[in-house]
């Protein structure tokens, strides 16, 4: 009988994929397994089948791999948030940096002799997060957490391992918060996002809120020192409820002595220490002096530009969001930064070249998902820069963008770095710096 037929099948994991998942061949047929780790023999119970793969779930473990360890959290192998807490932390940086290195292998991209590894403290680290929020009377009432694993449903969490402390401390009291107020079915997220000077709240309602809506929600904030903002529709409906005038969020690069404002919707990174840690590293690996133009692109709020104008001649930074260039702006002029300015464009348009007006020596580059293919070919046609800094969160767009630049015959890949910005899941980091070589 094929093993897609039946119930539960032992087999031996050869691998993990990219999101986590122990792989194995069951019949000649790539199977996805949960919670089963390389080198373990496990029985696997079947979730879906499909013509080319099948997942499923780990039923027993068999042999147990010498990386397993407990997880830390109850909740882990229900609650989606976390995929790799079973693997010892030592074994999730191993992980990491072979995710980035099968991405590169597969864009036939040159490996350096070794890849770097920045890493913290795994634990409390998450200062933002979009939680999912249900009403099911049939549960007990109100769930406030993350998405489980493989369907829309909620994980109502009393407390959380990776948010940072002030919001998983919350966790209990925001259950009881949404089961007073009339909008409890209409309420599909909260988003927090937590700075070093306080905590923000972001409720996202799909209907007007009432009077006693309202209080309750200022009470809560009042009574637990947080900041309280509701959002009817698109971000900039954002509002605030308590305070009425707020400070902004912001957060530190102490060892630049800089201080960053932000909104509670704004995009910053989840992991405060990594992130400052690796600021570090780009501006140690890009060696500036005073005689350095430096580009930004993708700059958000002044992340890196900032810290690279205290050591540069000057800094532009290019960014698509003007609502982000203009708290750059600000966030240079709070910080006393005048070698620093800002731009608003489209990265994504394959025309845009303004920024080759300068001779820019150095050039970072921080863009989302999709990678920076558009704008990493205007800098080769026109800027051609000593070295380039990638700081990615997808090793597979970083992986491609490696390959454009070296194919173009002007530039090498120096150093490759894995930060790991998200302890316990499968998202990984990366840095890459890139040396012109004619």
């Amino acid at each position: 009988m094929k093993a897609d037929a039946i119930v539960s099948v032992e087999t031996q994991i050869e691998d993990l994929s990219h999101d986590g998942r122990g792989v194995a061949r069951i019949d000649g047929k790539v199977w996805f397994v949960e919670g089963a780790l390389p080198g373990e023999t496990v029985s696997v119970k079947r979730l879906k089948g499909r013509r080319s793969y099948s997942t499923g779930v780990v039923d027993s473990i068999i042999v147990e791999s010498a990386d397993r360890v407990t997880p830390k959290c109850g909740y882990f192998g229900t609650c989606g948030g976390c995929a790799v807490q079973h693997l010892s932390y030592p074994g999730q940086l191993d992980f990491k940096k072979k995710v980035v290195s099968d991405a590169f292998i597969g864009a036939h991209v040159p490996l350096p002799d070794y890849i770097d590894v920045l890493s913290d403290d795994p634990w409390a680290y998450r200062r933002r997060a979009r939680l999912g929020v249900r009403y099911v009377p049939k549960k007990g009432g109100a769930l406030v957490g993350f998405r489980e694993r493989n369907n829309s449903y909620i994980t109502g969490l009393e407390t959380c391992e990776v948010l940072v402390k002030s919001v998983s401390d919350l966790l209990p009291s925001l259950q009881g918060l949404v089961e007073q107020l009339s909008v409890r079915d209409q309420l599909p997220q909260i988003e927090v996002a937590v700075g070093e000077n306080a905590t923000a709240l972001v409720f996202r309602h799909l209907k007007p809120l009432t009077e006693a809506d309202q209080h309750a929600l200022a009470a809560f904030g009042e009574r637990h020192q947080t900041q309280i903002f509701t959002q009817s529709k698109g971000p900039k409906t954002v509002t605030a409820l308590w305070p009425a005038e707020p400070d902004p969020l912001n957060y530190s690069l102490e060892k630049f002595g800089l201080t960053i404002e932000f909104s509670p919707v704004d995009f910053v990174q989840i992991n405060g220490g990594i992130n400052e840690r690796l600021v570090g590293v780009i501006i140690s690996w890009l060696e500036l002096n005073r005689q350095d133009e430096v580009l930004d692109l993708f700059c958000g709020l002044g992340n890196f530009s900032l810290a690279t104008a205290q050591r540069a001649k000057s800094v532009l930074g290019v960014e698509g969001e003007r609502a982000l260039v203009q708290k750059a702006e600000l966030n240079a002029s709070h910080n006393q930064i005048r070698n620093a300015s800002f731009k608003t464009r489209d990265l994504f348009d394959d025309g845009i070249v303004d920024w080759s007006e300068s001779k820019f020596s150095k050039v970072i580059v921080d863009p989302p998902r999709s990678g920076a293919r558009e704008a990493l070919k205007r800098v080769v046609d026109h800027v051609k820069p000593e070295v380039i800094a990638y700081v990615s969160c997808n090793p597979a767009t970083l992986a491609r963008d490696s390959a454009d630049l070296i194919e173009s015959g002007f530039y090498g890949l120096d150093r490759l770095l894995v930060a790991d910005m998200f302890p316990h899941t499968a998202h990984v980091e990366t840095a890459a710096l890139f040396r012109r070589v004619s």
